[in-house]
């Protein structure tokens, strides 16, 4: 069905010719062109078949040898476009009453007057135009329901190889290594997650390892992470010694902040340096969660962090922390996904867990999330459980295993994000356990208030605990300026001074202005928020060296091939 551009074509059937005449003069000043005629229904179903776009039909109902009814049942049905007006006397108004339940649009009485039919045929060509403008909306929304569903289908594809790709930067096998084990389990929270590990041997006594976790999820922190690896430089190139990892973090620091500026970025790390002549282990953490020492029958030792979060600041200053390992002696480095609470109870079942020397990095895992319901949100989790005794070691890259968001969109509890506003301010309020879930809709909030120069206040009274996106968010929005916190809970203020986030710190007000009523702000869908082409991910990552470029090279090309084979 197409908007009609031409005059509309109309028909009158009536078995009186000075009716018809009257009724086409009316339509032809009306507008409608041409305007035919029938004299019954037998003749008009030989008209409205050779003129298939009439678009205005006006029957009578009592005609010979067909009827202006039977003429409408066949009618809606041979030319569905059309609407049919009847004309009807006195005697047939019950007639008129049924046409219109058969479809016709409206009746009129014999010899109609001329402000009636105008009135009459303008409604009727109208609502003929808004049924084709519906139609023609519709089939449009089919075609980009259509379009979506393709669209998704090669990101679903894209991030199946984006994860394969990831994967592929892991490490396969532990390097060999003598007193000593190691076992690693990497889970990403979804396809492709921010968190990255490796274990090198560097020469004959040292084993360097570590593990980075980049803020946010999905492309974004994935590439973010890929970056951390890309500039991570673990020997010294004129010595050919293995560099301390205060040094390492140092410097990976300042590359990462010249490679972007983007606030909000950024990324937690430790990495340790094992002399296994001697049994001593030298770490350092970039804003990252305790390290866990255990030994038999002594409490646990957390090794804090030595520096700020990565990507901050590019003069932060790192320190690092000497330990002597003894035989039995267990070290544990893992991503805060496996504590997603953070608490202090998490913590101590996490050294519980460990003090059993049989627990394996698996045990861990299984132990810390028991009780977790089925398609609640998960983080990307990565764990490396390092003995001081001779044993085997593993990798677990979780290749094969399905992905987190196979049992659907993760199950939202409550409300998180708030919103209101009063004649100084707009208020944010962040509720509960602020997530990644949760940021999309904080953030373009946010936005979209700094955009149109209001200051904003952002409540976090009632928050109890923010992940690292969540954490990105709020240092991105501060970075802006006008922003001020108030209400800021012990929990949340830890996390920011245990990232160095001073520019958040210095943003908080207390006490604050007063608060407006409130109302929550919807969450979008987690899988909307991970939706980023994996080819334009790695032309970017490519862009940035032309060591990149020839390491992506033949990635790209292969993207870029299957992209063409689905136009």
């Amino acid at each position: 069905m197409n908007l009609d551009v031409a005059p509309p074509a109309a028909m009158v059937v009536d078995d009186e010719p000075v009716t018809r005449l009257l009724v086409k003069r009316a339509l032809e000043s009306l507008g409608c062109a041409p305007v035919l005629e029938a004299v019954d229904g037998v003749d008009a179903q030989q008209v409205l078949r050779a003129h298939p776009g009439i678009a205005l039909v006006l029957t009578d109902i009592m005609m010979p040898r067909m009827d202006g009814l039977e003429l409408l049942r066949w009618g809606r049905q041979a030319v569905p476009d059309a609407m049919w007006i009847v004309l009807s006397g006195l005697e047939t108004f019950d007639s008129a009453v049924a046409a219109i339940r058969l479809g016709a649009f409206d009746f009129l009485p014999k010899s109609p007057r001329a402000e009636e039919m105008g009135v009459a045929v303008r409604n009727a060509l109208e609502r003929r135009q808004l049924l084709a403008e519906r139609e023609r909306l519709h089939r449009e929304l089919q075609r980009k329901v259509r379009e979506l569903e393709e669209t998704s289908e090669v990101l679903r594809r894209d991030l199946e190889r984006a994860e394969v790709i990831q994967r592929a930067l892991l490490p396969r096998s532990p390097p060999p290594m003598e007193g000593f084990c190691i076992q690693a389990l990497y889970r990403p929270g979804q396809h492709v997650g921010g968190d990255l590990y490796d274990v090198v041997r560097l020469g004959e006594r040292h084993l360097a390892f570590y593990l980075a976790d980049a803020t946010g999820h999905g492309v974004t922190s994935a590439m973010l992470s890929v970056l951390f690896k890309q500039r991570l430089v673990l020997m010294d190139p004129a010595t050919g010694l293995a560099l301390p990892p205060a040094e390492v973090l140092a410097a990976v620091n300042r590359s990462i902040c010249e490679a972007h500026a983007a606030p909000g970025l950024f990324l937690t790390a430790v990495f340790g340096l094992l002399d296994t002549s001697d049994a001593s282990l030298t770490l350092a953490s970039a804003g990252h969660p305790p390290v866990l020492h255990t030994r038999d029958g002594r409490p646990a030792r957390l090794v804090r962090r030595t520096g700020p979060a990565l990507g901050l600041t590019p003069d932060a200053h790192f320190g690092q922390e000497r330990l002597q390992l003894l035989a039995g002696d267990r070290i544990l480095l893992y991503t805060d996904g496996l504590l997603p609470s953070g608490s202090e109870r998490d913590l101590a079942l996490l050294q519980q867990v460990l003090a059993s020397p049989l627990a394996s990095a698996q045990d861990v895992m299984t132990q810390l999330h028991a009780g977790a319901p089925a398609g609640a949100e998960r983080d990307d989790v990565t764990i490396l459980l390092v003995d001081a005794h001779a044993g085997a070691s593993w990798f677990d890259n979780g290749a094969g295993l399905p992905a987190a968001t196979a049992s659907g969109a993760p199950r939202m509890e409550s409300e998180v994000v708030f919103y209101g506003e009063s004649d100084q301010a707009a208020h944010l309020a962040l509720r509960g356990r602020a997530s990644w879930l949760h940021c999309d809709a904080f953030h373009e909030t946010a936005l979209a208030v700094l955009d149109g120069g209001r200051p904003l206040v952002l409540d976090l009274s009632g928050c109890e605990y923010m992940d690292s996106t969540c954490l990105g968010t709020v240092h991105e929005l501060v970075a802006r300026g006008a922003v001020a916190l108030t209400g800021v809970t012990p929990g949340v203020r830890a996390l920011f001074e245990e990232l160095s986030m001073a520019q958040v710190l210095a943003a908080i007000r207390d006490p604050g202005p007063a608060a407006p009523a409130l109302y929550a702000l919807g969450t979008q869908d987690v899988r909307a928020a991970v939706q980023q082409r994996i080819l334009q991910a790695h032309e970017a990552l490519s862009a940035l060296s032309e060591r990149n470029r020839e390491a992506f090279r033949e990635v790209v090309e292969s993207l870029r091939g299957d992209q063409d084979a689905g136009r």
